[in-house]
């Protein structure tokens, strides 16, 4: 391993000044730019890396930041981490990431191994099931701690949202301008996003005086549980009797194991029913038929969230002096979904 000393003796100055100009500190001596141009190519000759934990461990900043991730195979969540990582190269960070398939002890235990590495800070990407005591504990260890998901109310912890209220209206709107009063909600539960949608769902029809139609189905947010619950559903669907017209999919990886299920069951899609779901996930597209969806800008929340995670270490800020930043949705119209028939 390439230390300090090996690039001081390269350049023929003093570990002290290696430090300095590696580690871009303040110095009450200046030093030539011809010394600092020596320096820096020697340190890239013999590949010099830093030691970002030794860093740490004297008290200045590791460079280091932790990422709590519910679920690392959620396509929305790896959006999240692709706009994250652009915003921590620009600060030359780096990401140490922890998948905890929603478990509140998984998470805490990350946060402990991010302690002791000396993580600048940690960004929880994900609801966890029953999450607001680990959000509480995290916060209580670690000064600088930001939340990433599509909830929408403030938290222990400052965070990036996507207006997850609106976007449920936004997708029953698309589906109601199109004619379709019995649409049926498919969610999960696990997640207090999913709850909330369905009770936006719920609400909708009510507030627009169009009867009681209301049915929600619940599956977990990966595509094999919807595919088998939208077999159980296709299995007893009447294409001439049964009144449902849309499927209002609570996220996008719902919508993927629904559409499935239908082509198996020959259920036309949008023929027959519409589908529309939420997140705008990298394959949405490219679906058959293309998928009708919400966009809540990932890519972009994660960006969003390494800057203000910056912001809070550059001025040092607590959970209470830092603002939540609340993104926009949109309605992406694909084929999926179609006037009512």
């Amino acid at each position: 391993m390439v230390t300090l000393k090996d690039v001081a003796a390269r350049s023929g100055v003093s570990i002290t000044t290696v430090s300095r100009i590696l580690n871009n500190r303040e110095t009450g001596v200046p030093i030539r730019d011809e010394t600092r141009l020596r320096i820096l190519a020697a340190a890239k000759d013999l590949g010099y890396r830093p030691n970002l934990l030794a860093r740490g461990l004297r008290g200045s900043r590791s460079s280091l930041l932790g990422v709590i991730a519910r679920d690392i195979s959620d396509p929305f969540h790896i959006q999240i981490l692709r706009g994250l990582k652009e915003a921590t190269q620009l600060r030359d960070y780096r990401l140490f990431l922890g998948h905890v398939d929603y478990r509140t002890e998984a998470a805490i235990a990350y946060s402990t191994m991010f302690e002791h590495s000396h993580a600048d800070g940690i960004l929880v990407i994900g609801d966890l099931e029953g999450g607001d005591p680990a959000l509480e504990i995290l916060s209580q260890r670690h000064r600088f701690v930001v939340g990433v998901t599509d909830r929408t109310e403030r938290r222990r912890v400052p965070g990036v949202y996507a207006d997850s209220a609106t976007g449920t209206v936004q997708a029953l709107d698309h589906l109601w301008e199109l004619g379709h009063r019995a649409i049926m909600c498919v969610s999960d539960t696990r997640t207090y996003d999913g709850r909330m949608r369905i009770e936006q769902y719920k609400r909708y029809p009510k507030e627009r005086g169009a009867g009681e139609y209301t049915q929600v189905y619940v599956a977990d947010q990966e595509p094999a549980p919807a595919f088998e619950l939208g077999q159980k559903i296709f299995a007893t669907f009447d294409p001439v009797t049964d009144p449902a017209t849309a499927i209002y999919a609570t996220s996008d990886t719902i919508a993927i194991g629904l559409v499935q299920a239908a082509f198996q069951a020959g259920i036309p899609i949008p023929g027959r029913l519409s589908i529309i779901g939420y997140d705008n996930i990298d394959i949405a597209p490219y679906l058959i038929p293309p998928l009708t969806t919400i966009d809540q800008s990932g890519v972009e929340m994660g960006r969003a969230a390494g800057r203000l995670m910056f912001d809070m270490i550059d001025r040092d800020l607590d959970y209470r002096s830092a603002d939540d930043i609340v993104l926009p949705t949109s309605v992406v119209v694909r084929q999926s979904t179609a006037p009512r028939g």
